[in-house]
């Protein structure tokens, strides 16, 4: 991966460097990125598979003058502790653990891929006093659908010797066919630590075992319910182009919710929409908490 040069806009978002913080849930210290006041509503965004809490990095800061901005790593993933056993349900408490941790106003999760699945359960647990949830390219699908094969097999982290090395084996997952090089560069650089002979990813591979083929149907149908459930706000974003997230889910997905929480497609963009339409992100996120703040909510809170 050959170094790029940065956009003036994506520089002063990551010169806005955040307040490292962190709590210990059932043991385990969850560590945290935060922006903002205090006093001010609260945002908490929710990183996906293998990710960190650097992939909003460069799309928090938008928020830090309006809202107390909290960028989570899960457990077992960035420079979180590492568990003997992963679930979005456990990870969903950490997530409910950090806002009540920062004492959040008017919460809203913020979650992508498996940071949405997590954020489904941790709005659950929030009920009534949770302000809203956006799911961020996570596909909930029905029931007659065929689960997709996982052939994902992650082993033990690799050592490379050099830090040139592990940077140029960087990859999203799934691969997409368009991403900023700079935004790639950046997050590959946060993924990685020092360790004796070299370098290597940060996230733990065993937390890899929970997604199989069979398990995947049974979380599907525990979210199915728990979506149709909550008592927050509820939107859905999806990457116009993504490989995962099919138009029939988000279909689906809005006939779960009554019809009455929307499903945001946002133009050109793949699964990973931060690294390759960061700032229609950050527009429709904006859009979105203004309606929130300016509108009642369809559905009794």
């Amino acid at each position: 991966m050959n170094k790029v040069r940065n956009p003036s806009w994506f520089d002063n978002a990551i010169s806005n460097k955040p307040d490292i913080l962190s709590v210990k849930i059932k043991g385990v210290k969850i560590s945290y990125n935060a922006w903002g006041d205090q006093a001010k509503p609260g945002l908490i965004f929710i990183h996906g598979g293998m990710a960190h809490a650097e992939w909003w990095s460069f799309i928090a800061p938008y928020f830090a003058k309006s809202h107390r901005v909290i960028a989570m790593n899960l457990g077992g993933m960035g420079d979180s502790g590492w568990k003997k056993k992963y679930s979005v349900e456990s990870w969903g408490a950490e997530i409910v653990g950090v806002c009540k941790k920062e004492k959040l106003k008017k919460p809203i999760f913020i979650g992508h891929s498996l940071g949405g699945m997590c954020g489904v359960y941790a709005a659950s647990l929030m009920k009534k006093n949770l302000y809203g949830l956006v799911i961020v390219d996570t596909a909930i699908m029905p029931p007659t659908d065929n689960p997709p094969k996982f052939d994902l097999k992650v082993r033990a982290n690799k050592v490379y010797k050099k830090m040139s090395d592990i940077i140029e084996r960087f990859r999203l997952v799934p691969s997409q066919s368009e991403a900023l090089d700079f935004a790639l560069q950046f997050i590959a650089e946060k993924s990685i630590k020092k360790v004796r002979g070299g370098w290597t990813w940060k996230f733990d591979p065993s937390y890899m075992n929970i997604f199989t083929s069979e398990n995947f149907a049974e979380r599907q149908a525990v979210l199915r319910k728990t979506l149709k459930s909550l008592k927050c706000r509820v939107a859905v974003f999806r990457g116009e182009k993504s490989s995962i997230f099919p138009g029939v889910s988000a279909k689906y997905m809005n006939e779960l919710m009554d019809k009455k929480s929307p499903i945001i497609n946002i133009p050109e963009a793949h699964h990973h929409i931060m690294v390759d339409q960061p700032l229609a992100l950050v527009s429709a996120l904006r859009s979105l908490i203004i309606d929130w703040d300016h509108s009642k909510p369809s559905k009794a809170l």
